[in-house]
């Protein structure tokens, strides 16, 4: 069977599964027509059901041939980075709730630059860290007015 004949199905249930998660948890705008903090989330939920439906539909209209033509092996630094960016999500939830959004997310970056893409640059490495945290913080807290979490500092006692 062909990997993108279950791919695109389980992408497509794994987007469903996300919108039903942010439609439970994340809080809706305040105001009618204003975007609110389910706006993006939301987005990228219909836009990841999207690929899996095109993923689908485009496994069944592909000749065989077409499809074992065009696919290539996959390799171990692959694999690896995807394995990693899925380790480094479970991180990122734990530190968020413990440290909060200030200190996980700089943390986040940094692993994922250094430890998985393993770039060297340091100067690049923390501009990117900082501006990313300022960016994000700035989008969700002053124009969003979307609540981050805090942080619970109480397991460090």
């Amino acid at each position: 069977m062909r990997s993108d004949r279950w791919l695109g199905p389980v992408i497509a249930l794994m987007a469903l599964a996300w919108l039903a998660i942010v439609y439970a948890y994340i809080p809706a705008a305040r105001n009618e027509g204003e975007p609110g903090p389910q706006g993006f989330p939301i987005v990228l939920g219909i836009a990841l059901f999207c690929t899996g439906a095109f993923i689908t539909a485009s496994s069944f209209f592909r000749g065989r041939k077409a499809a074992l033509a065009s696919a290539t092996p996959v390799s171990r630094r692959e694999v690896t980075i995807v394995g990693g960016t899925f380790g480094l999500l479970m991180l990122y939830a734990f530190l968020m709730e413990k440290t909060g959004f200030l200190i996980a997310t700089p943390i986040a970056v940094l692993i994922m630059m250094v430890g998985i893409l393993r770039m060297r640059n340091w100067p690049f490495i923390l501009l990117m860290a900082a501006g990313v945290t300022a960016s994000c913080w700035l989008f969700f807290v002053v124009l969003l007015g979307a609540p981050m979490p805090h942080g619970s500092w109480l397991w460090l006692l």
